[in-house]
């Protein structure tokens, strides 16, 4: 009797699965948020991320903007520290003219153009811009231009025999090969007549 008076009280109360079944709900509708503050709060945070995205995007783009003008700038006036450097020596090649015109002297117009010569050459150097000697080294394609090849008895064959033109480098690139001729050994004996 004692079993059966238990399982009479058990039926009275609801069964653990029954509860569990009704208490979420009856939880979420006494304490949580409806479905509708639920849609109204994902619809603020998805506005605020919008927001969010589009501030960053402007910002983005003003970034770019800025960096483009700067890089602008920088293109624009790169040549100004050479630029001030080389004006010197143009103002020395005028002088030099000036005197040479008005004394008639050549040796003074010579020594005012070899200073400007130098001048130049010492303005380039100090931005990494310097000439390099051609004569007598290996010909090499990427820092000689061949302009026609002669018989040479001082220069081996496929050596620079004679330099047009000097080559010039911006550090350790060529910025103009050396416009050279090129040996192509020395001259064929000639054949003595009968």
């Amino acid at each position: 009797m004692t079993a059966t008076t238990m399982s009479d009280e058990n039926l009275d109360q609801p069964r653990d699965d029954e509860t569990s079944a009704v208490e979420p709900e009856q939880a979420d509708n006494a304490s949580g948020p409806s479905i509708e503050e639920q849609l109204r709060a994902a619809q603020v945070e998805r506005d605020e991320s919008k927001d969010r995205e589009l501030r960053a995007r402007a910002e983005f783009e003003n970034i770019r903007r800025r960096l483009q003008k700067e890089v602008e700038q920088i293109r624009l006036f790169a040549a100004e520290p050479l630029a001030r450097d080389i004006i010197p020596s143009l103002d020395n090649l005028r002088r030099a003219i000036v005197a040479a015109e008005a004394t008639g002297n050549v040796e003074e117009l010579l020594r005012g153009l070899q200073m400007v010569s130098q001048g130049l050459s010492e303005a380039l150097a100090k931005h990494g811009v310097t000439s390099f000697a051609s004569l007598g080294t290996a010909f090499d394609p990427a820092r000689h231009e061949a302009l026609q090849q002669m018989p040479s008895t001082e220069y081996p064959e496929m050596h620079v025999s004679h330099e047009i033109e000097s080559g010039w480098q911006i550090h350790d690139r060529v910025l103009r090969p050396s416009r050279v001729i090129v040996s192509s050994g020395p001259p064929p004996a000639e054949v003595a007549p009968q």
